[in-house]
């Protein structure tokens, strides 16, 4: 294997582990609920407490890489992750897991944050956009495949497998980082570990009008994709009465598919029409899905098919949003690139904590709530990267 497809491979392992550790659990939230003997709403609750951490540990590992570099952060990150999930593996109560789950987050969050940046140091602007969509399909391909993993897991064994695997997959992410990674950062420094230094880097991305705009659409989008994965077992396991088996392969295959194809399309499409098109396909889509789920509820009731179908489509048109907003949000900041990923990065996870915390309160007997926000935020997201990031950049 060449440098370039071995430096890709381990890239792609490292940023799928936060997607992985995220979702594998999915499935086995109403027998986590009832292993633990407590509410289905407070288990739902442990995905934003998961995510809470992802995204509040991206604040210090985007500093810390712009002072010591890429390496050393994404290891440290690893061993914490790892840590975390063996408290979630050994957790006897909600409290327990809820902590267990903080910690894991704590630690995956190094991997969201520091792929990022790791691309912005090889790329640029629509080159950027094109390769961070072919990660997107080696990462999507996890996204729709952890629930049926973890599904398959709770099936032989219990939901606590699901753990023990994300526990070996870290080792194999750390050996494989450890081993094959060469630093790609040039411009780290210890200088910029000062507090000052970093207070008037983050100040600069806050008040850049097109970064914080394109960071907010990706807050919006990337947030209702979560609620998924946090209401979505209540629906269809719990109210409709399908298996966790069932509900893994309409993520994976449903999900995948969808996922994968417009992945694909984006990377061959965006240099072409641009990355404005393509965005506003995804935004559209995405209503589409929400007003689809709506009506389809409202005609024939609940049942597999009128959630399933909004939400595989919702899955097709979400993955044209994530690699140009991503690439519009980072062009202007190669040199800062640790930076924007924690701060973009913080936005984005923050995103899905904020939204799954609110889902995890919400009603689970319809899909209504799930529905009106994916059209809600699809609506938001293009309102503001028209009026915040077109407009500025006109």
């Amino acid at each position: 294997m060449d440098s370039n497809k071995l430096f890709f491979a381990t890239i792609a392992l490292t940023a799928c582990l936060t997607q992985l550790a995220a979702d594998i659990c999915a499935p086995s939230i109403p027998a986590i609920a009832s292993s633990l003997n407590t509410d289905i709403h407070l288990v739902e609750y442990t995905m934003a407490i998961y995510m809470l951490g992802v995204a509040l540990s991206q604040l210090i590992y985007g500093p810390l890489s712009e002072g010591i570099g890429r390496k050393v952060p994404l290891a440290i990150g690893i061993v914490i992750a790892f840590f975390g999930t063996l408290i979630c593996l050994r957790a006897s109560t909600i409290d327990a897991l809820n902590i267990g789950r903080f910690i894991q987050g704590c630690g995956t969050g190094a991997c969201a944050c520091l792929w990022r940046s790791i691309f912005r140091d090889k790329f640029d602007k629509e080159e950027l956009a094109k390769y961070g969509a072919y990660l997107g399909i080696f990462i999507t391909f996890i996204i729709p495949a952890s629930p049926l993993l973890g599904a398959g897991l709770q099936s032989f064994f219990n939901w606590r497998a699901s753990f023990v695997f994300v526990s070996f997959y870290s080792i194999i992410v750390f050996l494989s980082f450890i081993l094959f990674f060469k630093e790609t950062s040039q411009y780290h420094h210890k200088e910029r570990l000062k507090l000052s230094y970093i207070i008037s880097t983050f100040l600069k991305l806050i008040t850049n009008r097109v970064f914080m705009g394109a960071s907010l659409c990706t807050f919006l989008s990337y947030g209702a994709f979560f609620t998924w994965f946090t209401i979505g077992p209540a629906l269809l396991i719990k109210e409709v009465g399908i298996s966790p088996i069932d509900f893994g392969l309409i993520s994976f295959i449903g999900g995948g598919l969808a996922m994968g194809s417009a992945g694909w399309l984006n990377g061959r499409l965006v240099i072409k029409h641009g990355m404005r098109a393509m965005l506003t396909l995804g935004w559209g889509l995405m209503g589409l899905s929400g007003i689809f789920m709506l009506i389809g509820y409202l005609l024939f009731g609940m049942n597999a098919w009128i959630i399933a179908c909004p939400t595989i489509l919702f899955y097709f048109g979400s993955t044209f949003i994530w690699p140009s907003t991503f690439a519009t949000a980072f062009t202007p900041f190669g040199k800062i690139a640790g930076y924007a990923g924690a701060l973009y990065g913080f936005l984005q996870i923050g995103g899905a904590a904020v939204l799954s915390g609110i889902a995890s309160h919400l009603p689970n007997t319809s899909p209504m709530p799930l529905a009106l926000i994916m059209l809600g935020t699809s609506v938001f997201s293009f309102t503001i990267y028209e009026f915040a990031v077109l407009s500025k950049k006109i």
